[in-house]
This record gives C-alpha cells, sequence and structure tokens, in this order.
C-alpha cells in the first residue's frame, strides 16, 4: 500500500508541470472564468438584465487567487514588473466593482461607460504581458493566443 502511495505522489508530482505547460493550471483556470464573466457583462448589456451584469462584474472583481505557491512563481519570474501586475490586478477589480454599482442602479450608460474602463484593463494587461513578461517566462504571443 505504502509503495503504491509514494507511486501515486512522485506521479502527480511529475504530470504537474505537464498539465501547468499543456494551459489548464490555476491561472489559466482564472483567466478562462474572467474571460466567462466579461462575456457575462456583455451578454447582460445587449439584454438589459442588470443582474445579469452585477454577477458577472462581481465575479471579476472577486475573483479567486492562484494558490500561494503559483502565485509566488509567477512574481518571481516577474521579478520587477510584478508590482505593476499587481497593480493591473487592482485596478481590474476597482473597474469591476464599478460595473456592479451602475449595474445596482439600473444605469444603462454608466453601465456601459464603466465597463468600457474594465475592457480597457484587461487589454492593456494582456498586451503589456504579451510584450513583457510572457518572453521572460519562455512564452511567445503565439503561444498565449493559442492557451
Amino acid at each position: 500500500m505504502r509503495q503504491r502511495l509514494e507511486w501515486l505522489v512522485v506521479t502527480a508530482l511529475l504530470m504537474t508541470p505537464v498539465r501547468v505547460a499543456a494551459g489548464d493550471g490555476p491561472m489559466e483556470k482564472m483567466m478562462q472564468e474572467l474571460s466567462v464573466n466579461m462575456a457575462r457583462i456583455n451578454e447582460g448589456i445587449w439584454r438589459e438584465a442588470f443582474d445579469e451584469v452585477a454577477q458577472g462584474a462581481e465575479g471579476i472583481a472577486e475573483h479567486p487567487m492562484p494558490p500561494l505557491l503559483q502565485r509566488l512563481e509567477l512574481l518571481a519570474e516577474l521579478g520587477t514588473d510584478a508590482s505593476r501586475f499587481m497593480k493591473a490586478d487592482k485596478a481590474l477589480k476597482a473597474a469591476a466593482v464599478a460595473v456592479t454599482e451602475a449595474a445596482a442602479r439600473r444605469d444603462l450608460g454608466e453601465v456601459l461607460s464603466r465597463y468600457q474602463v474594465l475592457q480597457q484593463n484587461c487589454v492593456a494587461c494582456h498586451t503589456w504581458y504579451r510584450k513583457s513578461a510572457a518572453p521572460a517566462r519562455g512564452q511567445t504571443a503565439m503561444d498565449i493566443d493559442h492557451e
């Protein structure tokens, strides 16, 4: 039994880098959830479903963080750019809260205005990551676009 348990632990450890490299690690899952919530906001805007807009924005504002070990690895890889990444995440959350508040007031014009800021935060971070952080992690824009 102990030998089987050891084998399972070793197998899990060996498979972890492959799983993360394949694009389904905690960071990738977090980004997929953010994408789903952005789509939810967008769909809610089109239908003027303010509750759906608020739920999508809340999902972004309260998105879970990757596990501590992966956060530490990411911050180490980002090096001096780590603070920029953390500031971008803080700005993303603030923009999502602003969308949530506008949706609560059922103010479509304000929702659109705040959603534009949220989108700009997402695009700015993605653009920066593709140009600066991804090459430092040994990735190319092609790798990121196809994850």
